[in-house]
């Protein structure tokens, strides 16, 4: 039994003494970074205090109208290529605009290719006329087929109307069918 504590012991000592030296590893990284920090501030502060550095005077005179001439030119140059990129990015604008217009020009055909496809198949069905067949029974389902393209005639009309732009035309009864 005093064996098993003893080896309990040792590890709890062992893991204490790794936690301490871990501890003290990062204290001492924390001091040599704060150290660093220091001796930077006191460069920056004996660099500021120290006298202005003066230039050796050229034995030739300077053209300042030339050195103003080519720095003019630099900024210039500077500003065509920001208008240029300024310009290419206009234009992939107008070309998102366009694809834009276009996928919403691509919904509206779909949309009223389905109307179509809603209305086609009531008039193929009305002008077909089914053979007689040997039993008779009442004709109930041409005035059915009627009744829906009539239905589909009031849609189509509607959706018409909804495209010029006179959506608020429609009466409340009108849109209370919807």
């Amino acid at each position: 039994m005093n064996f098993i504590f003893g080896i309990i012991i040792l590890a709890m000592f062992i893991l204490a003494l790794r936690v301490i030296w871990a501890t003290a590893l990062q204290l001492l990284s924390a001091l040599k970074q704060s150290a660093q920090v220091l001796h930077r501030y006191r460069a920056q502060r004996l660099a500021r205090n120290r006298l202005p550095v003066i230039m050796p005077r050229s034995r030739e005179e300077m053209d300042w109208l030339a050195i103003s001439d080519s720095v003019r030119q630099e900024i210039q140059s500077r500003n065509r290529e920001t208008n240029r990129e300024l310009e290419r990015l206009e234009v992939q604008y107008q070309a998102k605009q366009k694809t834009i217009k276009l996928y919403e020009a691509d919904i509206e055909i779909a949309k009223l290719e389905r109307e179509l496809f809603k209305i086609k198949p009531m008039t193929v069905a009305v002008e077909i006329e089914p053979k007689p067949r040997r039993r008779t029974k009442k004709a109930t389902g041409p005035a059915m087929v009627d009744d829906k393209s009539a239905k589909t005639a009031q849609q189509v009309f509607q959706l018409r109307e909804a495209l010029k732009g006179n959506a608020n035309a429609l009466t409340i009864n009108q849109q209370a069918h919807h």
